[in-house]
């Protein structure tokens, strides 16, 4: 039996280095969440943690609102969750997760908000809890889940996987390295010489263009970021993609996401038309290009199939609910992404039904920043087995800075593979020829 005693959150102000532009939001400040979970295990109390940023319009993009209303809003959702959570016992985390997950379905059905908003602050208590566990037990996740302590029943999200365990789908170990494919957001400087005003805006030794990005961490993979205008995401990305052909190493490769900013398919045709023919092959996938209230309709579905040999296509954003990856491939998506925002256990469902019908399964950010959030993701991310995952905290933030140095000690300390100490003396992350390395799987 498992008890969740009880729930705190704390939040903390973020200021990014340079902005991120992606879809209809321009970042330049966000609010980073921690919560943690008092949970009762065998008579005793375990403390678990779990971290995320509140990123402006991308669980919900209503035009229509201030960034600044979404984010309080938000808080105070993840407030009531909490309160829905303090008390609640099952007998396995997995349970315990469904539980609360009902209980959301239940509240957005009623208020009409979308699955992905409300889901959010349920993945944060997930999140805690299976910290909490690790932590009682001493056992990694990846040595968690193999021996599926977590009592996930798979056939729970995924009927097709009834009778199988995650382990009989996912690999025998964690990978020790991930390649990290680097961000290009919209309002990215490409090449030197870097904005005149760098040493007003960005007073920190980083890299701040993406060809200085390439120089100093041999960056091989790389996610273009597009705005949902033929013309203007044909200029951009031809020219981002000019500079990755110029500088990158030979086996360079490319995504494309378009964060629900397409309104069909034939409209993203008449872009991928657009680009260069030399750099094409190069494209692992397009992410996400339609609306989320469109891109799993039987039209979209119908898009799809009139466009013939088309790059991998992908869903992100319309991930929402537990039957929509399945309703994706049913329409000729070529697989879904995991985000530690959408739920652990949703992914590793999802991760075993890619495995079993051949699907891409990627791994994408939310610009998330160490000390618990980056560690975390990179967990499940390593567990899963995907080989490639986009990462940008490290270029949109300068490192840990942002955090007290004990914090930013213990970080090093903990994963002395994952950080090193800038020339300003806070941590930021390792990333050699393009790879993270992680031992904490």
């Amino acid at each position: 039996m498992i008890r969740i005693a009880a729930c705190r959150l704390r939040l903390q102000d973020l200021h990014l280095r340079l902005p991120f532009r992606y879809g209809i939001a321009t970042v330049t400040d966000l609010t980073h969440a921690f919560v943690e979970t008092d949970v009762e295990l065998k008579g005793k109390l375990i403390t678990g943690i779990s971290a995320e940023h509140l990123s402006p319009k991308w669980l919900y993009k209503r035009p229509d609102t201030s960034p600044e209303s979404d984010n309080a809003e938000l808080i105070a959702l993840i407030e009531t969750v909490l309160e829905w959570a303090t008390g609640l016992c099952a007998e396995t985390p997995f349970a315990l997760w469904q539980a609360l997950y009902e209980k959301q379905v239940a509240y957005a059905k009623e208020t009409g908000l979308p699955t992905l908003w409300t889901h959010f602050p349920v993945t944060l208590v997930e999140r805690a809890v299976i910290n909490a566990l690790g932590n009682a037990t001493q056992q990694s996740f990846h040595a968690l889940l193999k021996s599926n302590a977590f009592g996930i029943e798979l056939s729970a999200i995924h009927p097709e996987l009834a009778g199988t365990q995650p382990a009989e789908w996912l690999p025998e170990a964690p990978r020790p390295q991930i390649i990290l494919r680097h961000t290009v957001g919209m309002a990215d400087p490409l090449a030197p010489p870097a904005p005149s005003n760098r040493g007003a805006n960005v007073a920190d030794p980083l890299p701040l263009t993406l060809e200085d990005n390439i120089a100093a961490y041999g960056l091989k993979h790389f996610k273009l970021k597009l705005g949902g205008t033929v013309e203007a995401d044909i200029a951009r990305t031809t020219e981002v993609l000019a500079v990755c052909a110029a500088h990158a190493p030979s086996d360079w490769a490319f995504t494309l996401d378009a964060n629900e900013s397409y309104t069909d398919f034939a409209t993203v045709r008449a872009f991928w038309n657009g680009l260069p023919d030399t750099h094409k092959a190069r494209c692992l996938f397009i992410e996400q290009p339609l609306h989320r209230d469109q891109a799993l309709t039987d039209a979209a579905g119908a898009g799809l199939a009139d466009w013939d040999s088309h790059p991998p296509i992908i869903i992100d954003e319309s991930d929402g609910a537990l039957g929509d990856f399945p309703r994706a491939l049913a329409l000729g998506y070529a697989g879904t992404s995991h985000k530690g925002c959408k739920g652990v256990f949703k992914g590793i469902a999802n991760a075993c039904l890619a495995k079993k019908r051949g699907a891409l399964l990627s791994g994408e950010d939310l610009t998330c920043v160490g000390p618990v959030c980056l560690e975390q993701d990179l967990a499940v991310m390593a567990a899963l087995g995907i080989e490639s995952i986009e990462r940008n905290g490290h270029h949109y933030f300068a490192g840990l800075s942002m955090f007290d140095t004990a914090t930013q000690d213990a970080a090093l300390a903990s994963h002395p593979e994952l950080y090193h100490r800038s020339p300003a003396g806070w941590p930021t992350l390792t990333i050699t020829e393009g790879m993270i390395s992680f031992s904490g799987g």
